[in-house]
């Protein structure tokens, strides 16, 4: 095959790829892309230069000095694509600066021998250079997916053959080697490079479906903690009404029956702590009341705020005699307790009831039922005290909040 022949095959498929990393740009957003769509222009130009030399002798030096050169240049940003899959940052003033010793080797290079063989060994020792560092540098990612392990293929049968081809030009300068096969090694580069550009095409590929995988996940975790947040009570981290509802929902596409037995509680006197101690210090209270509920119920029991200083406690698989026994610790664990804003210890009152139910279905009617249990009990426990329930009596010690 002719050499130049040979040339335009390489020129005009090195091309293609030059065009193909183009089109990507317009949808990927990956600085390895960046790096290396410049990086296949410069080989493309580099090309277009060699076979004008071939063509034009008269402006040879010129022509090789720039094909030189270019190839630096794609080497260096063929480097650069590798680093950035680590780094994902672009390249640094201090980084393009390396670059200047190959622009001086570029335009050294024709000046060194009339032996194009002595000046080719050269060039290709330093391309085999290039590829050496780039297939380190991809290495170094630790990404071992299809893509990086035909990139690592490629760089590795790249260097070797640009090694290969230092040998040769060397050994010609001393022995006289029936090399015809180097008419062909236009032909050997461009599949090599196909191989080169089918593999970073892959890799970008896999890191947009990495990032893509990251942004879904990232999505779900928000998706997640949204869900949370609608479901839980601000104040408490009780759950809330909305809670409720959906978890009715969600048991009722279960075939498994459901029973057990739920509390209603409600914080006695809860408008005098606020008249006296103002609104901060009754949150503060209903918080206590919610952090002693849950030091009584099960580790799988749910406790919901109801709304303002009511809650109830749904105990699956516990009846209402037993749940009762439970919150025999209440009193005890709210007595003398102390609360932010307030100088001494307070005692805070709770009324509960129970109430078995046998079904989902009567969940809510059984909470009802527990609620009316625990108003009327409250009435019973006002009505046989002398005077209003204020167990907390104004005196110099409180702090009021505004």
């Amino acid at each position: 095959m002719d050499s130049k022949i040979g040339l335009l095959i390489q020129l005009a498929g090195v091309s293609l790829i030059t065009l193909l990393t183009l089109f990507l740009r317009r949808s990927l957003n990956v600085v390895a892309l960046k790096h290396w769509t410049n990086a296949w222009l410069f080989l493309s130009f580099s090309l277009f230069c060699l076979r004008l030399a071939f063509s034009y002798e008269q402006f040879s030096v010129q022509l090789f000095s720039f094909y030189f050169l270019t190839e630096y240049f794609f080497g260096f940003l063929l480097i650069a694509g590798c680093r950035s899959l680590i780094t994902k940052s672009d390249l640094k003033v201090r980084h393009e600066l390396t670059v200047l010793p190959f622009v001086i080797v570029a335009f050294g290079l024709p000046f060194i021998s009339d032996d194009l063989n002595v000046v080719l060994n050269i060039h290709s020792l330093i391309l085999s250079g290039f590829f050496i560092i780039a297939f380190v540098d991809m290495w170094k990612t630790k990404i071992r997916s299809f893509g990086c392990n035909v990139m690592l293929v490629a760089l590795g049968l790249l260097a070797a053959n640009f090694f290969g081809y230092a040998a040769l030009f060397t050994a010609r300068q001393y022995f006289s080697l029936g090399v015809d096969f180097l008419a062909y090694n236009s032909v050997v580069d461009l599949v090599l490079q196909i191989l080169l550009g089918f593999g970073m095409v892959i890799v970008l590929l896999e890191q947009v479906l990495i990032d893509a995988k990251v942004a879904n996940e990232k999505l779900r975790k928000a998706h997640e903690r949204l869900e949370e947040l609608a479901h839980i009570d601000p104040l408490t981290t009780a759950l809330n009404r909305h809670a409720f509802h959906g978890y009715l929902n969600r048991q009722g596409n279960e075939s498994e029956s459901v029973n057990g037995s739920v509390g209603f509680f409600d914080v006695d006197d809860l408008k005098d702590i606020n008249d006296v101690y103002g609104h901060a210090v009754g949150d503060s209270a209903i918080r206590a009341v919610v952090r002693a509920i849950r030091e009584i119920i099960r580790a799988e029991d749910l406790i919901f705020r109801w709304g303002g200083d009511e809650f109830f406690v749904i105990m699956i698989g516990l009846d209402a005699t037993t749940a009762l026994q439970r919150m025999e610790r209440m009193d005890q664990i709210l007595t003398n307790i102390r609360i932010d804003g307030v100088y001494q210890p307070m005692t805070i009152r709770v009324s509960h009831a129970f109430e078995d139910f046998s079904g989902l279905e009567t969940l809510e009617s059984t909470i009802e039922k527990a609620d009316a249990k625990m108003y009327l009990q409250k009435q019973k426990r006002k009505a046989a005290q002398n005077r209003p329930m204020r167990p907390f009596e104004t005196d110099p010690f409180y702090e009021r909040t505004f």
